[in-house]
């Protein structure tokens, strides 16, 4: 793909390119980490180190991308390929609308690679956008006239970005009348009709027969075997590909042999579960399994392991697979894959895999007996990887970023072929019913707990990093149902599984639910550790959360000074268990305006949270907002705001700027300014608060209202001071 965007670069104005990269849809993260540290690296001075120093949250380091080729020094000079997009209709289910929204398509060339044939309808191509920013005025349907309410998300002409539509079929029934308008605009400017998009389906037979002669030799004299072979191919580009270097590596005479060996392996094949025309031809399994066929034959050391290696890395995301989760033999395994085009590396050493191939990898040559095993192993490797991780240490972000997506898919792949068991449904509670050394469906006890490790800490990651709560939800449920299969329903693990689902349903703000998981927790713990453990206060102080959540203050207030009394007596009082329990207290006294205690307790925890963390920490950002809570209840409005944007800093340095955890800061800020009476300020930050609360949580969360809300009040108070 690099090299392809090169040949693209090459064919236009390459003297004025400066910076060419490909983002992979399916390794969007990972990419743009790489592109970063390319940008970074080429500022001559300024604040780049330090910046570096500091782990970035994902939105964070996207958006410092985005400025950087906005910026003059790269404006107009990079030219970026888009690899594999979705439709666009598609890409908000699967968390990735803010490409649309914030990518600088403005700001240079950009190709898009898809399957999907919406990205190559000019007529129907379009960025959403958000009716509450900006003016008012500009945001009308350029169509109907209708205003936007504020949250609405529209769409603007993603080829002038100058108007606007409430709807698709609005943008559809304006586009004759706007078209030469549309023409003219992005005449005068660079903008996102630059975009070229490649719709990737199959060859035309033509283009095929001359890509095959082309690439093996030996073919170019017998074009009417070529074109038999590529219609049997279905002119499939990945086939034509595989087939074209199973005949160089092999030296395959003709094409009819080529074909009739072709033929044999599929009469060979075992029956797998069939397929559709979307996903790939019914050839395709056989080319796959006659070039790993050619390459289990070769004398080649490591042949042996190839087939081992191309089923693991079938049960992981397609790009950016760390070689680290392979054994020594099995890495060298992986560059005579890469020499036969079934896998392919990068150089930061990452593998990667198409999609389609793993697919007919897991389909057709992958067996029962087989998928326990590889599921094991790579259980085994991924849960000593995410061990590292601690989702209150940014320094660790990264192993969660480099390992969590890859756990998310072998989780899945594991559920599905039942691997990984289903435990919860039917249970009676207590019995547990495991064997010596033996899990729920006959799964070692001792893949089980590799399982649950490597679930709870990518759901951690989901959860708390990356502001993903349905992957999180199905991480932790995955490493649930792996803990009362290995342990039984008694245990700690699976009672620390509960704990963790329920903190899940909490961000999500279904508190009943939190509260069931919470007190399933509570009351397993009870049974098997007694009342004076720490991990029993842990439980007690989850359900205070949620109770306060809900504004059940009494209620909260009882199980904080629970947990806080067993935490002393077991852990000491300079311990930041303690330190926790001090600013839960201190949040329900501001609650209930016992203001005096609550600034008490709450500068306990600070100064605890200091001495062992420093003044950097994320959990000191939120002793700093809980504090600047407090001062703004007793109208101390200076201290409040320093509090406030003490807190900011913190959180912006260790998550980015769109975090929840962000938002809340800012809504901290506005309302100060609200006490101020300088509306215009606060319905800024207010602003930020909504946006930031609508992406994450969507439109019809508590907090996203409430944000809201926020908005049209100072928007209303700022109209009539004027």
């Amino acid at each position: 793909m690099r090299n392809f965007a090169a040949e693209c670069a090459a064919g236009g104005a390459a003297d004025t390119l400066i910076l060419i990269f490909v983002l992979s849809a399916s390794n969007l993260e990972h990419d743009y980490l790489g592109l970063h540290a390319v940008l970074e690296a080429s500022e001559d001075s300024g604040p780049g180190a330090d910046r570096l120093a500091q782990p970035l949250a994902q939105s964070a380091m996207r958006q410092r991308v985005h400025a950087f080729l906005s910026s003059s020094t790269w404006r107009g000079r990079w030219l970026g390929v888009l690899d594999d997009l979705p439709a666009p209709d598609a890409m908000q289910a699967m968390n990735m609308d803010w490409l649309l929204n914030d990518f600088p398509w403005a700001d240079g060339r950009t190709i898009i690679t898809t399957r999907a044939a919406a990205w190559t309808d000019t007529e129907a191509m379009s960025v959403a956008f958000d009716a509450v920013a900006g003016d008012d005025k500009q945001r009308q349907c350029a169509e109907c006239g209708q205003i936007p309410p504020a949250l609405f998300k529209g769409t603007k002409c993603g080829k002038c970005t100058q108007v606007y539509y409430c709807c698709r079929l609005c943008q559809q029934k304006a586009w004759k009348a706007h078209k030469p308008i549309c023409r003219q605009i992005v005449a005068d400017r660079r903008s996102v009709a630059e975009i070229v998009g490649l719709y990737v389906g199959s060859f035309a037979e033509e283009e095929a027969c001359s890509w095959m002669k082309g690439k093996v030799v030996q073919w170019q004299g017998d074009a009417e075997g070529v074109l038999e072979l590529v219609r049997h191919l279905e002119c499939f580009p990945l086939a034509v590909a595989l087939a074209a270097e199973r005949a160089c590596c092999d030296k395959t005479a003709t094409p009819a042999m080529y074909l009739d060996a072709l033929r044999r392996a599929g009469s060979k094949r075992a029956k797998g579960r069939g397929t559709t025309e979307e996903e790939y031809p019914k050839c395709f399994p056989d080319v796959v399994k006659l070039l790993l066929d050619t390459l289990l034959q070769s004398d080649h050391a490591h042949a042996e392991d190839a087939g081992q290696v191309l089923r693991k890395l079938a049960l992981l995301d397609t790009e950016a697979i760390p070689l680290d989760l392979l054994g020594a033999d099995e890495k060298k395994a992986v560059i005579l894959l890469q020499e036969h085009s079934l896998v392919t590396v990068d150089d930061t050493g990452c593998a990667a895999m198409h999609a389609v191939t793993q697919l007919v990898v897991r389909d057709w040559m992958t067996s029962k007996a087989q998928r326990p095993v590889l599921v094991a192993a790579l259980a085994a490797v991924l849960a000593s990887k995410l061990d590292k991780f601690n989702n209150e240490k940014p320094t660790t972000f990264f192993i969660g970023r480099r390992y969590s997506r890859h756990a998310a898919v072998l989780a899945a792949w594991a559920r599905k072929w039942g691997v990984l068991p289903v435990a919860r449904p039917g249970l009676a509670g207590g019995s547990g019913g495991v064997d010596a050394g033996r899990g729920g469906g006959g799964v070692n006890v001792g893949v089980l707990h590799n399982i649950v490790v490597m679930c709870q800490r990518a759901g951690f990651f989901f959860n708390d990093v990356s502001v993903q709560p349905r992957e999180a939800l199905r991480m932790h449920e995955a490493a649930l149902d792996s803990a009362i299969a290995g342990h039984g329903d008694n245990h700690t693990s699976v009672a620390e599984c509960y704990g963790n689902i329920g903190n899940v349903y909490r961000a999500q703000g279904n508190y009943d639910e939190a509260l069931v998981q919470h007190q399933t927790d509570l009351e397993i713990k009870i049974r098997v550790l007694g009342c004076e453990d720490g991990n029993v206060a842990t439980s007690y102080n989850n359900i205070g959360n949620v109770y306060f959540a809900q504004g059940d203050y009494e209620s909260a207030l009882l199980q904080f000074h629970k947990s806080l009394e067993i935490r002393i007596r077991v852990l000491g009082c300079d311990s930041l268990e303690v330190a926790t329990s001090y600013n839960n207290i201190g949040l329900v006294y501001e609650k209930q305006n016992d203001h005096e205690n609550a600034l008490l307790q709450l500068q306990k925890s600070l100064a605890i949270e200091l001495r062992i963390h420093g003044h950097k920490h994320p959990i000191v950002a939120d002793s700093h907002h809980n504090i600047g809570v407090v001062y703004e209840a007793q109208g101390k409005d200076e201290e409040a705001l320093d509090q406030y944007k003490k807190s900011l800093e913190i959180k912006i340095r260790v998550y980015g700027q769109d975090h929840p955890l962000v938002a809340n800061s800012k809504y901290g800020m506005g309302r100060v300014f609200e006490m101020r009476n300088e509306m215009h300020m606060a319905r800024e930050l207010f602003l930020e608060c909504q946006r930031i609360r609508f992406k994450v949580y969507g439109a019809d969360h508590g907090m996203t209202v409430k944000a809201a809300t926020a908005v049209q009040r100072a928007s209303r108070c700022a109209e009539e001071s004027v």
